[in-house]
């Protein structure tokens, strides 16, 4: 039988048209075809497993990495009408637990996380099911969290065998050759077996620009300026959680923006009630850490700031991917201070030991149950790795680490064009007779020493009727820094 996809996409969510990639994703699950699926970000990933639900009836199960995350999901889905619709997550106390094990047979959609998917319990209740889609979203974290980080990525492909190998999605937003091979091999699965569908990952409507500054100070005092003309919706992000907090009260201090802070250490309902005053309209900026974002379904985030350095390019692409959904103007500002490279360097020294560390913990064990640093440690050498296989975890994944962070650098020193720089790492360019240097980054435009003169220079010329031409980069860049005065 033909489904009329478009005629079910009307039918249940209102959407007259697909975006791209979503129709073709859904014709190949429907053929029973394993998906990889690289969709950018407001690509609309969430809406392909839930159709799929929809159309088929079959129970969902979906793989997520964050409770915010999946607490967003079930709350949308539960307004879409759905009421089978659960999360199984570590928020979630004894007697709630069992109640939801007990009855998982009811539930049509069901979030989990990696963590709790390596549960013997859970495992057990969930091999009784039938399951008609396994979904893992944000894929990329098998490759990127999974050895060093959140082991319990490299077991869903043990998962899926364990549920019988039901027809499989994977989706994200930003992943390179080397990143898809790797998901796809830890899910394993043949490489030629899954269905790649990728979709170029430059987001033409965001202006690209970084600034080297020579000293914490400095940076400090051009945030503020920003801040205070910067218009719409922000997010900016800090690699250090007391830095976010300090930001945020002194930005609210500062100027008339209304901002909170947001990181992974601050208790799970403060946090949720963060999110849901950003996504209404209530709060104008977010001083984050990197536990903000996935899945954040605004669409009129004007910017995105980086205080500090990102880890690598793919979380950069992915973290100012959340601004401009709506297909307006965006704006993505790196502000660099040379010391960046070495908190991120810290951050890899704190997360993964070097050969020396290694061996000392492996030969104190004692010392892997009193401290959090040492957690993934810990896990291989309970799993009864040698210190061997440890170690061929663990130096492959600090190697990848540094040089991720070197391209990271080399983007903000670069003189050439940024988008190119950003394109080249995912083995792209931009497509003939898609340039548009009046609207691409601050290589292209004296965006730096202009923009605070912005009320005085960069005028907004009314357009003429008739006229289709794409706004030059002063027209949007007033309507970014336009004052709410």
């Amino acid at each position: 039988m033909v489904i009329d996809l478009k005629r079910e996409l009307k039918k249940y969510f209102g959407f007259d048209t697909f975006r791209p990639g979503q129709e073709k994703i859904l014709q190949n699950l429907l053929a029973h075809q394993d998906t990889l699926a690289i969709l950018p970000t407001g690509g609309g990933k969430t809406l392909l497993y839930q159709m799929y639900g929809a159309i088929t009836r079959q129970r969902v199960m979906i793989v997520s990495p964050l409770i915010s995350l999946m607490q967003d999901q079930v709350s949308r889905l539960q307004f879409l009408g759905s009421k089978r619709v659960v999360a199984l997550t570590s928020a979630l106390d004894f007697q709630e637990k069992m109640a939801i094990l007990n009855h998982l047979n009811r539930y049509q959609f069901i979030y989990v996380s990696p963590e709790m998917l390596a549960n013997d319990q859970v495992q057990q209740r969930l091999k009784r099911l039938s399951i008609g889609l396994f979904v893992v979203d944000e894929a990329h974290c098998i490759s990127e969290w999974g050895p060093d980080f959140r082991p319990d990525y490299l077991k869903l492909g043990t998962v899926r065998e364990m549920l019988g190998r039901p027809l499989t999605l994977m989706m994200t937003a930003t992943a390179t050759q080397p990143v898809r091979r790797d998901i796809i091999r830890h899910m394993n699965f043949r490489f030629e077996d899954v269905h790649q569908i990728v979709l170029p990952v430059n987001r033409a409507n965001i202006f690209l620009s970084a600034k080297i500054f020579a000293n914490q100070h400095d940076k400090d005092a051009a945030l503020i300026e920003l801040v205070k003309q910067l218009n719409g919706p922000g997010i900016i992000y800090f690699s250090s959680k007391s830095k976010a907090e300090q930001a945020a009260n002194t930005l609210t201090n500062e100027t008339n923006r209304r901002v909170m802070a947001y990181h992974g250490g601050m208790d799970s309902q403060p946090r949720f009630h963060i999110q849901q005053q950003f996504l209404a309209g209530n709060l104008d900026i977010v001083c984050a850490t990197s536990a903000f974002g996935m899945g954040i379904d605004k669409d009129n985030i004007r910017f995105v700031i980086h205080y500090h350095l990102p880890a690598n390019i793919q979380s950069y692409v992915q973290e100012i991917g959340r601004c401009g959904r709506d297909q307006q103007p965006g704006l993505a500002i790196l502000m660099y201070e040379p010391n960046d490279r070495g908190l991120q360097m810290g951050l890899i020294d704190h997360t993964i030991p070097d050969e020396s560390l290694l061996r000392y913990l492996y030969q104190h064990p004692k010392a892997l149950a009193t401290d959090d640093q040492f957690r993934v440690v810990k896990y291989y050498h309970d799993s009864g790795d040698s210190f061997e296989q440890a170690k061929s975890i663990f130096d492959p994944a600090r190697t990848r680490r540094v040089k991720e962070l070197g391209a990271m650098v080399q983007y903000v020193y670069t003189e050439k064009c940024r988008r190119d720089e950003l394109l080249k790492y995912f083995d792209e360019t931009v497509p003939d007779g898609e340039r548009n240097p009046a609207f691409c980054c601050d290589h292209d435009v004296d965006f730096w020493n202009r923009w605070q003169d912005f009320n005085r220079q960069y005028l907004i010329q009314p357009e003429k009727s008739g006229q289709n031409e794409t706004k030059g980069w002063q027209q949007v860049i007033d309507q970014l820094f336009l004052s709410k005065n």
